[in-house]
């Protein structure tokens, strides 16, 4: 029994760090509990009001889903000051490819995102669309 107590937050855990898509679907399961609406009247200004909210949460788990990397990127931080100090590499092609791996990621997290929240919070009355 404490085998399953030890090894399943450890498992949970390497999810979480390991495939940050993850992570993001774990808050979408939760907006979804938030905000469930499969039907959101817009007719008032309180539905308005709701349906604000979840446009705006939607937007902070987008914007704050790559905060736990700051920590890598600021670690690397002497390797890019030094090698800019010595003209070994120009500071593009040290930042270029962080961006360009970066970029299909983000876009395949908002499709997470999109893809399980956008019906179920009432953002459009039909599943098929």
């Amino acid at each position: 029994m404490l085998h399953f107590f030890v090894l399943s937050p450890i498992a949970v855990m390497f999810l979480l760090i390991a495939f940050p898509s993850f992570q993001l679907a774990v808050m979408a399961i939760i907006a979804m509990t938030i905000f469930f609406r499969t039907e959101m009247h817009r007719d008032s200004v309180t539905h308005g009001g709701i349906y604000v909210g979840a446009l705006f949460y939607g937007v902070v788990v987008a914007m704050f889903n790559g905060l736990a990397e700051l920590s890598m990127v600021v670690s690397r931080l002497p390797v890019f000051y030094k090698q800019r100090d010595y003209l070994f590499f120009p500071s593009w092609a040290y930042a270029l490819p962080a961006w360009i791996l970066k970029f299909p990621l983000t876009f395949v997290e908002v499709g997470v995102w999109v893809f399980l929240t956008y019906y179920v919070i009432g953002f459009d009355p039909y599943v098929g669309r």
